[in-house]
């Protein structure tokens, strides 16, 4: 009989403890259904994938009452970024035909546009400073005028030649030491 009894306390604790989970549960949907207390940023890249799995995550979370308004849309390459380059004004074209999605699909939304970074944003210094750009709209540098850019080539082409001329003479060093030996 004793037995029967340690039953019925383990049942009824068993029971409080699944109703104060409930309490917490309730109240933590709640929240999560407030849009003054809680709202859901996506996350996402501008590819095909990554903008259906985002309206399926919308979707979702509007079944649920949880608000989003509001898309990072990272890793952009910025067609100033892309110059010259065929494989990068390729990649930003593709990218500009999904953020033009992003836009018709999401008009009512603040969408936020990162640019693609040629290193991980790693440590507190570096997250700070990009982060910055969650507030304020990424401006990507201006890429060089015409004249500019010749000039660039220009100097970068002089730099070559003096490096291509210090190989030689070390080509040749080399050559002389090993005829010698």
């Amino acid at each position: 009989m004793m037995g029967m009894g340690g039953d019925e306390n383990i049942a009824d604790q068993m029971i409080g403890k699944v109703e104060g989970m409930l309490d917490v549960v309730r109240r933590v949907n709640e929240q999560f259904k407030n849009p003054e207390q809680t709202t859901f940023v996506a996350v996402c890249i501008p590819e095909f994938l990554s903008l259906y799995e985002t309206e399926r995550l919308v979707q979702e979370l509007a079944k649920y009452e949880i608000d989003v308004r509001n898309i990072v849309i990272n890793q952009l390459i910025f067609p100033e970024a892309a110059s010259g380059s065929k494989l990068l004004e390729a990649r930003v074209r593709m990218q500009q035909k999904y953020l033009q999605q992003f836009h018709d699909l999401y008009e009512d939304f603040h969408l936020v546009k990162l640019p693609l970074l040629e290193e991980e944003v790693r440590g507190v210094d570096a997250l700070k400073d990009f982060s910055k750009n969650l507030m304020t709209p990424y401006k990507p540098p201006a890429a060089p005028a015409a004249g500019d850019k010749e000039a660039a080539l220009q100097a970068e082409v002089v730099q070559l030649k003096a490096r291509v001329a210090e190989l030689e003479a070390l080509l040749e060093a080399v050559g002389a030491y090993n005829r010698v030996s």
